[in-house]
Formats: structure tokens, C-alpha cells, sequence
């Protein structure tokens, strides 16, 4: 996949820090509102041998590129939007804001942040977060995330796919990627390309993360 650069400099800005100083810059959800809320979590699994076999999405006009460190603002305004549209995400949409935004910065903070998106005139309209590391908890940190304006088109299975396809040539031959049930992207985009889905206990995510940090 051939990657470009544009910019994306106008679109607005949101009120917030990209500092790395939470709990959940770790890369996994945090915090004791999740576990009474475990069962309703899900982990996707998909094994990217297979991804060869499988019929590709229609290419599309969009361009799929790799945003640039300059662009960590961007990246989140967008994940936040898409979030914010989804009333599958209502009842935990400030732990999920918590952790995109530390996630955000701290993979904008790497030399070279791993993150496609999708540019449309002077703003962005899809972007997806990726963690390339094999121990990661979730490589999908934030999964397709589209404007709802530009959603049924598509552009979350190209850009599911695109995602796959990157963590596959940086080695991975398993990738992760956990949701909440019941939000779109669990019933629309995950199933898709041969994923394997299994409900997921996050306190023990949590306490996964918990130690490997001490």
C-alpha cells in the first residue's frame, strides 16, 4: 500500500493536552468502572496469515495513509467524534475518551507513530490507531473510527483491512482488537475477515497491565 502526505491542518482543534501523565497510557482500558461491566466487552482475534485468502474490500477513492506526528490532534479529534456518534459506547464514553486520549499521546510521542487515516479536503474523516507491539493487549487501540456522516460506505472494512495488513508487515501473525459489544464496530466491522470473537473479562486485562508495569 503506497502512502501519502496532506495536510490536514485546518480542521478544529479540541480542548485538551496530549500529555501522557494517566493511568491508561499503558495502552489498556483503566479504571475500576469497567469491571462491573466485563461481560459486555469482547476480544476479536484475527490471524493475519489468513488475510491473503480473504477477498479484499473495493478500493474506493479514498486514500489510506499514515498520519504524521504532527497530526496526534487530528487523529483524536476524529476518534472522538466517531465515539461520540456511537450509543453503544454511551454508558462508557468518558473511560473510552480517557484512554483514546492517552493513547493518542503516546503513540504520537514515538518517533514514528503507527496510525492510518483517511483525509477528505482540509479534515480527516476515518482514522485507526495501531499498537505493533506483540505483548499489547489490544493492537486495534482504536479501532476504525469514521465520521458518522461518512459510515455505510464501506470505509471501515478498507480501513479494518488496511490495519491488518500493516501490523501483518510489522510481524504480527495474531492481532487483537477489543470492543464493547453492541456498538458498531463489533456488529458491523470486527466480524469481518475471518475473526475469531470471545467475551472478555477487562479486570483481568486491567490486571494484565497492572503487572507488567510493576
Amino acid at each position: 500500500m503506497a502512502f501519502q502526505t496532506a495536510s490536514s491542518s485546518a480542521i478544529p482543534r479540541l480542548p485538551v493536552a496530549l500529555s501522557t501523565d494517566s493511568a491508561v497510557a499503558g495502552g489498556s482500558f483503566g479504571g475500576p468502572r469497567l469491571s462491573k461491566d466485563s461481560s459486555r466487552w469482547s476480544r476479536f482475534v484475527w490471524k493475519t496469515d489468513a488475510l491473503g485468502s480473504l477477498q479484499v474490500p473495493a478500493a474506493g477513492s479514498d486514500l489510506i495513509r499514515r498520519a504524521t506526528r504532527e497530526e496526534g490532534e487530528d487523529v483524536l479529534h476524529v476518534i472522538l467524534l466517531s465515539l461520540s456518534m456511537d450509543s453503544g459506547w454511551n454508558d462508557s464514553l468518558q473511560v473510552a475518551e480517557e484512554y483514546v486520549k492517552a493513547a493518542v499521546a503516546r503513540i504520537f510521542n514515538a518517533e514514528e507513530p503507527l496510525c492510518l487515516v483517511i483525509p477528505k479536503g482540509n479534515r480527516f474523516i476515518a482514522a485507526s490507531l495501531l499498537d505493533p507491539l506483540p505483548e499489547a493487549p489490544n493492537h486495534l487501540v482504536s479501532g476504525p473510527s469514521v465520521l458518522m456522516e461518512y459510515r455505510n460506505r464501506g470505509i471501515g472494512s478498507r480501513l479494518l483491512h488496511a490495519s491488518l495488513s500493516e501490523l501483518r508487515e510489522r510481524g504480527l501473525a495474531s492481532v487483537s482488537g477489543v470492543t464493547r459489544d453492541k456498538t458498531v464496530t463489533s456488529r458491523y466491522v470486527y466480524p469481518k475477515f475471518g475473526s475469531v470473537a470471545a467475551p472478555l473479562d477487562v479486570s483481568s486485562l486491567l490486571e494484565g497491565a497492572r503487572e507488567s508495569k510493576a
